[in-house]
């Protein structure tokens, strides 16, 4: 191994667009997301944002370089 590291990444959603925003550009957090199928929930979250303030998630990412000896 040559080298290791990881990451905490928090990141906070103010609103409910910045969410569908983020999960269509990020297909992989929620495969298959569509506003449709999810309507119900987003608006749960935007009710939530309105009176609680902003969503806040976090993610961890690992980097690891290795290499093949020889």
């Amino acid at each position: 191994m040559v080298d290791l590291r990881f990451e905490r990444l928090r990141t906070e959603f103010f609103d409910v667009g910045a969410v569908i925003y983020f999960l269509r550009k990020v297909i992989w957090m929620v495969p298959g997301f569509t506003v449709e199928e999810y309507l119900p929930r987003l608006r749960e979250l935007h009710e939530r944002l309105e009176s609680e303030g902003p969503f806040v998630a976090t993610t961890t990412r690992f980097l690891i370089e290795a290499r093949k000896p020889g």
